[in-house]
């Protein structure tokens, strides 16, 4: 999760999907959740920037890898809620969004709880104030694109041939979002405990590789443009 390969490009396909996702949830219930979408839209625009060309700092870059990987099934979930519970069973604003945040009320119950987990092993490594993560390298091969897509792309249609609720997606979702919270708990842990020791030890730790991250930035025209910004 926290490894630094393929750096710019993860951060902008977290920021594409949080974003749909935010329009998504904002065009559910417009009159309500129209100016919180635009709003989020515009706090992860500015995240992802400030990740991508401006921090040196391996924190800011965790955290929004975190965010994204423990958020986004929630946020699945509480679209399709609010599309239900709106737009399908014709319920007020005010019940909709209270049955649309209950995912999302949910995962952050379970991760009040994984926050807490002692993890026996660390998954970042340390070298003076600099840290990397030690998790092997994730290599998804095209074949494996290729059905992901494909599946994905039958399930709507087998839900409506044999007549499965939309409500089948809710309990799916909120499924995939437990299992994710729990799933990376040692990830929280790990960087629970690497907060803690910068406020401990009253430093900033870096990226292990940091010189090949601004390689990347001084290679990109955004990069120099934010770099000059940040000067």
């Amino acid at each position: 999760m926290f490894t630094t390969e393929r750096f710019i490009a993860k951060i902008w396909a977290a920021w594409m999907l949080i974003v749909m996702l935010s329009v998504f949830i904002g065009g559910a219930v417009p009159k309500l959740l129209a100016i919180p979408a635009i709003v989020a839209v515009i706090a992860m625009t500015v995240w992802c920037i400030e990740c991508a060309y401006r921090t040196v700092r391996f924190v800011n870059y965790a955290n929004l890898r975190l965010f994204f990987n423990l958020s986004f099934a929630p946020l699945f979930a509480t679209m399709v809620t609010l599309i239900i519970a709106h737009k399908k069973m014709k319920l007020d604003v005010l019940p909709s969004l209270a049955l649309g945040v209950a995912p999302i009320v949910l995962a952050l119950l379970a991760y009040a709880l994984a926050y807490y987990w002692r993890s026996k092993s660390s998954v970042l490594e340390f070298q003076g104030n600099r840290v990397e993560s030690r998790e092997p390298p994730q290599k998804v091969q095209w074949w494996q694109a290729g059905l992901s897509a494909g599946l994905s792309s039958l399930a709507y249609p087998l839900m409506k041939t044999n007549d499965v609720p939309m409500t089948g997606l809710i309990y799916g979702f909120v499924f995939i979002s437990l299992f994710m919270i729990f799933y990376n708990r040692d990830k929280i842990s790990a960087l629970r405990e690497l907060k803690a020791r910068e406020v401990r030890e009253n430093r900033r730790y870096t990226f292990m590789d940091i010189e090949s991250i601004q390689d990347m930035r001084a290679a990109s025209w955004l990069g120099r443009l934010f770099a000059v910004r940040a000067r």
